[in-house]
């Protein structure tokens, strides 16, 4: 080497390399390289040649030479230096990794540039904007549909867009084992490098934060995050200010909201109406908490809506004059106590209860567990009467105000509020009808302006044009707290029929009112002991005289398990002699139960011996009113057995109930009706009088002033599927109270009120959106979904102690003259008793009116009077309907059923039905639409995670530490009150408006 390179005349290797690779400009003069010296150095540093550039610099960076020595520390300190001139770095190695340094991270730079600036690209929305002031022309602004984002397709976009980045990116996160990258499955490397790229994006170009950070700011505003946690992560670059979050929502409300409009006034122009309105109030007491003048605790009140979009409907099913001529015909004056009973379908009503005494069984058992699909099947085919199509419905949240819709003033108000937002044009909608459903006091509302605007010229502002409908969650809370009164009984009853012993008995609370119960968890209660009671009354109609486990477990060994057939067989003898009308006057009459047919009959039990003496117990002192179930005293003459009359009732009302409950999500309006009908005559039974109003205003509305098209038209919207799947579908109530609650907790946290500008353009109007959005992020995220509600323990403990306790005290065989104090009534026998002494004539002369004043002035008088109905005084008999019947409710009864029936007093008269609800939560009933079974919080841990995998989806598992072996750690309650509560409106802008 040393001779060559003193031949050529060259000082150094490194003088021959720079001669070598000498780059001659035309402004250097001629260039001395010879053609060959030029050809020679072109064809190796464009890889011709044998020997290429790559194997040149592995030779040098690896060469052991090229390090410096470890007593050099400055110039091994030099290594990957991105800022140390290049001519001080002596070793190759150094060298060459600090030149490598800079040149990718200059490289790196420009490519980040890049991704950062304005796309072409229709579908991009990395430069979305939350707002425009309009001086631009074509600047996307957000919508909701751009807030949908997965990890996956933003990972793909990063990756194609730019790969030196991603490869970057997944050098600083991914992990490697041997050599290999590998995902781990708590915190996955490409979220990380999603975040990360996005992060950087976002620092480079503030207007490009339409990829994470714009629906991250937004998610974080849902979330109701500390503002100091939001400027936090806006500092970091993940997310965008609280005030561009809250402009980019402000934009989305208006865009909705424009939408709505459009579709709308379409609609109205083509005479047709495509939606409907539900509505309900909202208020949020606020306490003061640093009192002075002028600050006191206030009650914050308003009105939400939310428009439903009609699916289904056919041209012209919302004719306003058809319904109005419907009305004035006054064919509900021909509606009578006898019609009502007729018109219910019996025979359905009891197959239906039969097969839900068969899926309870199903379900106790796990031998018998094979049969719930085909339970189910039978509920949505053979049983069925009229399923609504299964579609995700289309609403709109419309902005709140702080009208006050329980007063006529207040909801007219609200009306032209909401039908503004809604771009309904009063002028051009006279002939079309507008559908506002609520609760009972919204409907009782309208009701009433009706009547006071009716004689108003403009059709608008009669409200002619209105039909209102009671709606179904908050009539079965009624329901449920009228049983609850009616067989909870006496707080200390040892009573084994009153709710109350069995409540005791499982540790389950009893309800502290009993006419205003926390929904969720009475009704849980109640269907357990209902559950209970069930599985009682199998043991003694299959004659089981062990465990029904062990029992269907010895027929299982031997391969002799009942069929589906056996089973419903069964269940009709047990409904006729545990949960009927006939088993109910049986119980109250010795003489009867005597005379029955062993077969026709519950079993007798053992002579009943009464405990406590009544010359011994001084008589109770009388309660005052309305304080709670009143201790019953039987008659001397009374011989037949409350304790076994009062489960029979239980059984009877409540699994009407049950069906109710079970056939909203199933979306079966056909099944949610018949037992609507049938709460006519319960509410009538006790003091619930609003609401046997209501459902006699629904049943007229149906049955006498609805066009074919109209009433199907009603019915294929009534329920709501806000998913899309089989088996969610909801009241539209219980959808608007979710709503409500996501408001007024802003407003317990917030302040303010509900007309507020925040409320109305940055709230309300998105409040579907936010519920959707949650979850949507943590799917995207692929995060496993996380429980809103208590999680109920396992409940076949207490169902066998239930089943124990029914067993020892023989709460379904006959006893004579056992009495222990809790008495219930027959609801239903004595809604038809009051309805025919006048409170349908009552009812029906008030609906005379109106239809009175639609005439006017001068217009003669109904036909319908009191004295002239026939309902009260004779029963029709002139079809097999009507003879069963009355068979079945009124007329079977013998002078002593009916005088033991009749000696019930119901203990509360006071209508409490139209108060406002106490429970609203976000829970919701949903049916597996593959085995048929009611998802709540009935199962254990595994079995609750196997149902949300089978509902949901397969979901990684949620990250509880960095350990990759630790065990999953369930998610903790969605306690959001434990945040911090205060949501403060000021923060650093990202941008301004362009």
């Amino acid at each position: 080497m040393d001779d060559v390179l003193a031949t050529y005349g060259f000082k150094s290797l490194g003088d021959f390399l720079s001669t070598l690779f000498h780059h001659h400009r035309r402004s250097d003069g001629p260039d001395p390289r010879t053609p060959r010296h030029k050809a020679t150095v072109t064809s190796f540093l464009q890889g011709a040649s044998a020997c290429k550039m790559s194997d040149i610099i592995t030779l040098i960076y690896d060469h052991p030479q090229s390090r410096p020595k470890r007593k050099q520390a400055e110039q091994l300190a030099l290594a990957f230096s991105p800022h140390a001139p290049l001519s001080d770095i002596r070793s190759a190695r150094p060298c060459l990794s600090a030149w490598a340094t800079r040149t990718v991270g200059d490289e790196a730079y420009r490519r980040v540039g890049r991704l950062a600036q304005k796309s072409d690209d229709p579908v991009s929305r990395t430069h979305i904007r939350a707002s425009t002031n309009g001086r631009k022309e074509g600047t996307r602004v957000a919508t909701w549909d751009d807030m949908n984002f997965t990890i996956q397709g933003l990972a793909d976009q990063y990756r194609e867009g730019d790969s030196l980045v991603w490869y970057l990116t997944e050098c600083f996160a991914a992990p490697r084992v041997k050599g290999k990258v590998v995902i781990r499955k708590r915190r996955p490397h490409p979220v990380i490098q999603v975040g990360a790229i996005s992060s950087f994006v976002l620092s480079r170009n503030s207007y490009a934060s339409g990829d994470l950070a714009l629906p991250l700011g937004i998610w974080h505003f849902i979330c109701k995050s500390h503002v100091d946690v939001k400027r936090v992560y806006s500092r970091f670059g993940s997310i965008v200010s609280d005030s561009t979050a809250r402009n980019a929502l402000n934009s989305m409300s208006a865009a909705s909201l424009r939408t709505l409009q459009e579709s709308v006034r379409d609609a109205t122009a083509r005479g047709e109406s495509e939606w409907g309105k539900i509505l309900d109030n909202v208020q949020q007491h606020s306490p003061v908490y640093e009192h002075g003048l002028g600050r006191e605790n206030q009650l914050k009140v308003g009105t939400a809506c939310t428009a439903f979009r009609y699916d289904d409907c056919e041209p012209g099913a919302f004719d306003a004059q058809d319904h109005i001529d419907r009305v004035l015909a006054e064919d509900r004056k021909n509606m009578t106590t006898e019609s009502i009973l007729k018109s219910i379908d019996w025979d359905h009503n009891d197959r239906i209860t039969d097969l839900h005494f068969v899926r309870v069984l199903a379900e106790f058992s796990p031998h018998l567990s094979h049969l719930s699909a085909e339970i189910s099947e039978l509920f949505r085919t053979v049983l069925a009467i009229y399923r609504i199509r299964v579609t995700k419905k289309t609403v709109q949240n419309l902005s709140t105000n702080s009208e006050r819709e329980m007063t006529s003033q207040g909801m007219q108000r609200g009306r032209g509020d909401f039908d503004k937002q809604m771009g309904i044009e009063p002028s051009k909608c006279d002939n079309l009808l507008d559908w506002i459903r609520g609760d009972g006091g919204s409907h009782a509302t309208l009701m009433n302006l009706k009547k006071y605007l009716g004689v108003e010229p403009n059709i608008y502002e009669s409200c002619r044009n209105v039909i209102s409908t009671p709606e179904t969650w908050h009539t079965k809370a009624t329901d449920l707290n009228s049983c609850a009164s009616n067989h909870y009984g006496p707080a200390a009853s040892k009573d084994p029929s009153s709710l109350s012993r069995s409540s005791n008995a499982t540790n389950m609370k009893r309800p502290t009112d009993l006419k205003k119960c926390d929904f969720y968890p009475t009704s849980r209660s109640m269907t357990m002991i209902w559950e209970a009671r069930v599985l009682d009354c199998w043991r003694l109609i299959l004659g089981i005289d062990s465990d029904i486990h062990t029992h269907f477990q010895e027929l299982s060994a031997i391969d002799c398990l009942p069929t589906l057939d056996d089973l419903l067989e069964h269940a009709a003898d047990l409904r006729r002699r545990f949960a009927s009308q006939a088993a109910y006057d049986l119980a109250l009459s010795k003489a009867e139960y005597d005379g029955e047919t062993p077969s026709a009959k519950a079993p007798r039990g053992s002579p009943w011996v009464s405990h406590t003496s009544h010359h011994d117990t001084p008589p109770p002192p009388p309660p005052k009113p309305n304080e709670g179930p009143k201790v019953h005293t039987e008659t001397p003459e009374f011989d037949g057995d409350r304790v076994f009359s009062n489960a029979i009732l239980f059984l009877m009302e409540f699994g009407w109930w049950i069906e109710l409950n079970y056939a909203i999500p199933e979306g079966d309006i056909g099944r949610v009706l018949e037992i609507l009908k049938i709460f006519i005559f319960t509410f009538a039974g006790t003091s619930n009088h609003n609401y046997m109003r209501y459902m006699l205003d629904l049943y007229a509305l149906l049955q006498f002033e609805c066009s074919p098209k109209l009433k199907r038209a009603l019915l294929n919207n009534w329920l709501i599927s806000l998913r899309g799947i089989l088996g969610t579908f909801i009241e539209g109530d219980l959808m608007q109270e979710h709503y409500n609650r996501w408001l007024e907790d802003m407003v317990r946290r917030r302040g303010g009120d509900f007309d507020d500008k925040f409320y109305r353009e940055t709230i309300s109007p998105n409040v579907q959106h936010f519920l959707e959005m949650k979850e949507n992020v943590e799917s995207a995220f692929e995060l496993k979904r996380r429980g809103k509600a208590h999680t109920s323990p396992h409940l076949r403990d207490e169902t066998r102690i239930l089943l124990r306790m029914y067993e020892e005290e023989e709460l379904h065989s006959f006893r004579s003259k056992r009495s222990m104090g809790h008495a219930a009534v027959n609801r239903f026998d004595r809604g038809y008793q009051r309805l025919q002494a006048g409170k349908l004539a009552e009812f029906l002369t008030d609906s005379a009116e109106y239809a009175s004043m639609l005439r006017g002035p001068g217009s003669p008088e109904s036909e319908y009077s009191t004295s002239s109905s026939s309902d009260h005084s004779t029963h029709s008999t002139s079809s097999t309907s009507s003879t069963r019947s009355v068979e079945q409710f009124y007329s079977a009864q013998s002078a002593a059923s009916r005088a033991a029936a009749d000696a019930v007093e119901w203990w509360d008269d006071v209508d409490r039905s139209d108060e406002r609800l106490t429970s609203g939560s976000d829970l919701a009933v949903i049916i597996d639409s593959e085995t048929g079974k009611m998802c709540g919080d009935w199962f254990e841990e595994e079995e609750f995670e196997e149902k949300l995998i089978q509902l949901c989806g397969a979901e990684v598992e949620l990250e509880t530490s960095d350990e990759e072996d630790e065990e999953e750690v369930w998610a903790e309650l969605d306690s959001e009150s434990d945040e911090n509560e205060e949501v403060n409106e000021n923060g650093d802008s990202d941008y301004e408006s362009d």
